[in-house]
């Protein structure tokens, strides 16, 4: 049978919102907290989750394997089995007490997709698989996107044993371990599953973790670009503590309010960039606290802890913040006759996806009637694949109140409407 044209497909997706809905109930009887879902990477929730997306595979007809790492492969056998495969997916982890559609919503997705392609007998020219991705989330182990980065090759394996999981203490290769894979053959191999020669696309569907699709009544976005970011994760303001009462601005050293200041000009200098035409920043304070041991209402703060985080589409203005950052504490610190320790600056580059890919998932949109725009997106295994020379793109779904918390609500309507675009351009690529 010839590739089904993209109405047929959609209709044939359409069809499998119940299919969909169950699996995410299954996993989600699986991953319940004491609020939201947590599924910790390489954990028996993360694996309970693979384990369900696999049985469902396999009900289907589907090659249903595991790699080296753990990651799941659920496969639609093409007619050139050596033919470069498209690949789908998302990660089954979770944050704790996180929500339950961020990253498991691409899982699904491509799941469903393969679903339709077998309610139609299609038989591709080409593999298509969808991915259970292990290890997205940096909050298990300090780093993201551990399975993605697995399956390309670009995780040195001396980071199994040097990796602890942060509630645990306990390292990576343990919890692997644990889950039954087997560390040592990991740690042995050489190759990377994925490569620029087996592989001719990655597409990943998520759901957008910003207000932007909710804002526009809109149900699909297409990212132009991953945002890299400038962090000051542990950032530190110390001068001296005094009464408030008795001290003068001329002999105080003033922690917070040096803080402050500069927290002040680097909010300033983000609003001066947008009003110049620079697109896709932010900038974010996310803590800033003085001492809970020795703060007071009646003492002036001696030490003022913070974080800095700047996301951009451009390097030069991740450079220029950084640089901002380090010139303005300096200035700050020797008028307020303070010292700032900025600490570790860490970060990323921006990750630009596939302008062809892209294209052919705004014009797949575009024929479908599916309303959607493009936008800048954050951190996700799509970046990985796109880094290691393999084309990547992404379809987001609207989702109302955020992400990384229990009040994700992904309706799956939406959901249906992603899961669409992104099967009928997958059909495009397999020909």
């Amino acid at each position: 049978m010839s590739l089904p044209a993209p109405p047929t497909l959609a209709r044939a997706v359409g069809n499998r919102v119940p299919f969909a809905e169950k699996l995410f109930e299954e996993i989600r009887s699986e991953s319940v907290d004491i609020a939201g879902v947590t599924r910790p990477a390489w954990s028996a929730r993360d694996q309970a989750a693979a384990d369900i997306l696999g049985d469902a595979a396999k009900a289907l007809g589907l090659e249903v394997a595991f790699d080296a790492a753990g990651n799941l492969w659920c496969t639609l056998p093409g007619a050139d089995r050596g033919a470069p495969r498209v690949l789908t997916g998302s990660h089954l982890d979770s944050v704790p007490t996180g929500g339950h559609f961020d990253g498991l919503a691409g899982a699904v997705a491509g799941l469903v997709a393969l679903a339709a392609f077998r309610d139609l007998g299609v038989e591709p020219p080409c593999d298509l698989t969808a991915m259970g991705i292990r290890g997205e989330e940096s909050v298990w182990y300090g780093i993201a996107y551990v399975g993605s980065r697995l399956a390309v090759g670009s995780l040195p394996r001396d980071d199994l044993d040097r990796l602890r999981r942060g509630d645990t203490g306990r390292t990576l290769a343990e919890h692997m371990a644990e889950v039954g894979i087997d560390v040592d053959a990991l740690r042995a191999s050489s190759q990377p599953t994925i490569t620029q020669e087996n592989t001719r696309a990655f597409l990943e569907l998520h759901i957008e973790q910003g207000p932007v699709l909710v804002g526009e009544g809109l149900p699909v976005g297409i990212p132009t670009t991953i945002r890299g970011n400038v962090r000051f994760p542990y950032a530190r303001c110390t001068g001296s503590y005094g009464h408030s009462g008795a001290t003068p601005r001329a002999y105080r050293e003033d922690a917070l309010l040096a803080v402050v200041e500069l927290v002040r000009d680097l909010d300033q200098y983000w609003i001066d960039q947008e009003a110049a035409g620079v697109p896709d920043t932010v900038f974010t304070v996310g803590k800033l606290y003085t001492d809970p041991k020795h703060h007071a209402m009646t003492k002036f703060p001696g030490r003022c802890d913070f974080t800095l985080n700047f996301g951009g589409t451009s390097e030069a203005f991740l450079d220029a913040c950084r640089e901002r950052t380090l010139a303005r504490a300096a200035e700050i610190g020797a008028a307020r006759r303070v010292s700032f320790d900025l600490g570790e600056c860490v970060g990323s580059m921006p990750t630009h996806l596939d302008p062809g890919l892209r294209k052919l998932l705004a014009d797949t949109a575009d024929a479908l009637e599916i309303p959607h725009r493009e936008f800048a997106t954050v951190g996700h295994d799509a970046s990985i694949f796109a880094r290691a020379g393999i084309p990547a793109a992404m379809v987001l779904v609207r989702n109302a109140d955020g992400s990384h918390n229990p009040d994700e609500k992904m309706e799956l309507a939406d959901f249906a409407a992603g899961v669409q675009v992104l099967a009928a351009a997958m059909s495009s690529l397999a020909v």
